[in-house]
């Protein structure tokens, strides 16, 4: 999904418009030559380059020939975000729990906006090629984790993911708000939602929340696989049982009951 930015826009800080290059680059997980960075980034190529080359210097970014892609040091400092590092070091043990009992993909998750950003993947050899890797961002209408958060959101949430526009990824994609509504209603009663090639053809996911002191979700887990051969309602009672569980586990490390 290619973002375009319009940071050139009169006013724009030296600082909103190195971000806008980030935000490019990090979009697509890959590496961008400079014209199409200034063309996405809404900056004059001189600027674009100006920034760029800055934030090579500082390792922030990173030359790969002639293109320009996501440097180490973000990488340091992502990992230094304390929620998100101590929430990788709680999930994992479920998540390993839950590769070893499927040998499915197993993705962690967190709302950040309209979206569900990808904070952390487990897959092995046997597993398909599913399309995302850490920072990867997707709608919350259409994944599985995103689904598990919107099913026990706040209805101002939702009622913004309506109004955004429910994007057609595939045939598949729900789209009719009705009917979305009526698919979270079922999740809010068992705990689990199913993406069902409604992201991408091929792949099907099962999700299940976790929820903050208040009963809302704040971030999920899901299993994924191939259509052909994953049945998610399988995995569902795994998948429920690890969010559970792992929500216990960060209630408890941060001193609250979880909800009934």
């Amino acid at each position: 999904m290619q973002v375009m930015r319009s940071t050139g826009r009169t006013g724009a800080s030296v600082l909103e418009r190195a971000f806008s290059l980030l935000e490019v680059l990090g979009s697509d997980n890959a590496s961008v030559g400079l014209a199409e960075l200034a063309r996405r980034a809404g900056l004059p190529k001189a600027t674009a380059y100006r920034l760029a080359n800055q934030l090579v210097e500082l390792h922030v970014l990173e030359r790969a020939g002639q293109e320009y892609q996501l440097g180490l040091k973000l990488f340091e400092l992502g990992n230094a975000v304390t929620r998100q590092r101590e929430l990788r070091e709680a999930a994992l043990p479920f998540m390993e729990d839950l590769y070893e009992a499927t040998h499915e993909t197993i993705h962690l998750g967190v709302l950040d906006n309209f979206e569900v950003l990808y904070v952390e993947k487990i897959a092995g050899r046997r597993t398909c090629t599913v399309p995302t890797t850490l920072g990867t961002r997707k709608p919350l209408h259409c994944t599985g984790l995103g689904k598990a958060i919107l099913a026990f959101s706040s209805p101002q949430l939702l009622e913004a993911v309506i109004q955004n526009g429910l994007l057609r990824r595939t045939r598949y994609t729900i789209t009719d708000p009705h009917r979305l509504l009526l698919e979270l209603a079922r999740a809010a009663e068992t705990g689990v939602t199913y993406d069902r090639e409604e992201y991408e053809l091929g792949i099907t996911c099962v999700g299940s929340p976790l929820l903050n002191r208040a009963g809302r979700a704040w971030a999920a887990i899901s299993v994924t696989g191939p259509t052909t051969r994953f049945r998610p309602e399988r995995t569902a009672a795994a998948v429920r049982t690890a969010a559970l569980g792992l929500t216990r586990v960060l209630a408890q490390k941060n001193g609250w009951e979880v909800p009934d």
